[in-house]
């Protein structure tokens, strides 16, 4: 099931939304503000952004910038500015749709299904810098320039999600619910361990890193690039 996150102020429109993409089989966080919008962001792992741009106190536009300046996750913005350098200021901040009000439910669920369900393919293998690192989710294999690496079964957990979120800041927190969620022997020092791990068998420099980045008291990114 993926996380889309919903930011807009009119409850109808926002029941509307939720209904809909619900009924598709997604997790829908309902928001009615930027600001609460970014609290749910940060602590969930958000797949996909619908937000309008006329919200109370935040700005859509305010919004959009703040998430780009952690996250590449997919942003629909649904809004009733009708001119085009509306249009044009919204994609220039970083949004990937713009889908004006009143709106179609059916073409926004098909934007929404076909996204997720391009986003899900690629999940299940990853290759980055001209393949020189390939991760498969399949059968939960790593290779570096075509030779296979053998990660354990925890340590490959959490560089697939760190790679799923890429340039994304993912909190210790954030890795122990998502990767560790029924395991308690498992601690937030515990995760810069495994992170030491997988930078070894990676040949990643700590320093000056080309896979995961570490974000001083914040968390990790994973910052490679990734092959279109």
């Amino acid at each position: 099931m993926r996380n889309v996150l919903v930011v807009e102020d009119n409850e109808k429109v926002n029941g509307v939304l939720t209904k809909y993409i619900s009924q598709e089989g997604h997790n829908v966080i309902s928001c009615f503000s930027a600001e609460e919008g970014l609290v749910m962001f940060n602590s969930n792992n958000i797949d996909l952004i619908v937000t309008d741009l006329m919200l109370p106190g935040m700005s859509g536009e305010q919004f959009v910038e703040e998430i780009r300046k952690t996250s590449r996750v997919y942003i629909i913005i649904l809004s009733a500015k009708v001119h085009l350098e509306d249009k044009l200021t919204g994609l220039k901040l970083g949004a990937d749709d713009y889908i004006l009000k009143p709106f179609s439910t059916d073409e926004l669920i098909l934007k929404v299904n076909n996204f997720l369900l391009r986003n899900e393919e690629n999940v299940k293998k990853m290759s980055f810098y001209h393949s020189e690192l390939l991760i498969s989710k399949d059968n939960n294999t790593l290779f570096i320039n075509d030779t296979p690496v053998e990660l354990t079964t925890n340590e490959f957990k959490i560089l697939l999600h760190l790679a799923t979120n890429r340039k994304r800041i993912i909190t210790r927190d954030q890795l122990l619910e998502h990767c560790f969620r029924d395991d308690i022997d498992i601690y937030d020092r515990t995760i810069d361990v495994y992170i030491k791990n997988i930078r070894k068998k990676l040949n990643d420099d700590s320093k000056n890193p080309r896979y995961i980045k570490t974000i001083y008291g914040l968390g990790y990114m994973f910052v490679g690039e990734i092959d279109v």
